[in-house]
């Protein structure tokens, strides 16, 4: 973690690239939130993350709340990168437009529409969102102008066509879901042989391309890969919330 106060040296997608061809360590040791607030993030952020991932489809979090979210990880100089609720474009656009590190984008099952994501994350003439009021095109100190972009593959066809999805221009990596993999793909959970397998696989393809990878983990099975991979979710806020009352009152 950085001390407070403390900008990160590079930006994400600077550092997290080259972590994906071997120069430099990844972040591995990331917080998910779906419900804390920027006071409840303020609490947490003595525990020693590396990053924030902010949950914008699932848990209790909107796109309104990352700007005080985003203002206490800046001021400890973490990264944030926030999971988009889908893949619509105006979506992704208030989004970044809020300085975010990068985003996430859910359920994304091909090259299609990986470049369609692209075409909405990236302005002109790499795509076409519009900049607006964002807080980069402000001026605004510690913007980041250079945003990740991590389609998600978490469906058994974005499995399928993992190798395309990464081979998009502009895509800087992905970000495996393993709880939904597993559903999808009909493995017997999130931490099985057959996930682990299927996410060591995307992991080498990443890799191959030398790209970013990343995946969710909250599952000791899963965490035991997190040394393989550039960018990592442990658990989330929920989940220490739950660990903390049991250890208080169990």
């Amino acid at each position: 973690m950085v001390e407070p106060g403390q900008a990160a040296p590079q930006d994400l997608r600077t550092r997290l690239t080259a972590a994906a061809h071997g120069a430099g360590g990844g972040l591995r040791r990331g917080l998910w939130l779906g419900c804390l607030d920027p006071y409840g993030l303020e609490v947490a952020l003595g525990c020693g993350v590396d990053w924030i991932g902010v949950d914008l489809q699932h848990g209790n979090l909107e796109p309104r709340d990352l700007p005080g979210l985003l203002r206490v990880a800046e001021a400890a100089g973490l990264p944030l990168v926030a999971r988009t609720p889908s893949d619509d474009p105006a979506i992704l656009g208030r989004v970044l437009d809020t300085g975010v590190s990068g985003i996430i984008i859910p359920m994304v099952g091909s090259a299609d529409q990986a470049r369609a994501v692209v075409s909405a994350a990236r302005t002109p003439p790499q795509g076409t969102r519009s900049t607006g009021g964002c807080r980069a095109s402000l001026g605004v100190a510690h913007a980041p102008t250079q945003q990740l972009v991590l389609p998600m593959v978490e469906t058994s066809a974005g499995l399928e066509h993992a190798a395309d999805i990464l081979a998009v221009p502009g895509v800087d990596g992905v970000f495996v879901g393993p709880y939904d993999l597993s559903i999808s793909a009909g493995y017997p959970g999130p931490g099985s042989p057959q996930t682990i397998e299927a996410l060591r696989e995307v992991i080498g393809l990443a890799r191959s391309a030398g790209k970013i990878a990343g995946f969710m983990a909250g599952n000791p099975d899963l965490v035991a890969v997190a040394s393989e991979a550039d960018l990592v979710a442990l658990d989330t806020d929920a989940s220490a919330l739950r660990l903390g009352l049991a250890r208080i009152f169990g």
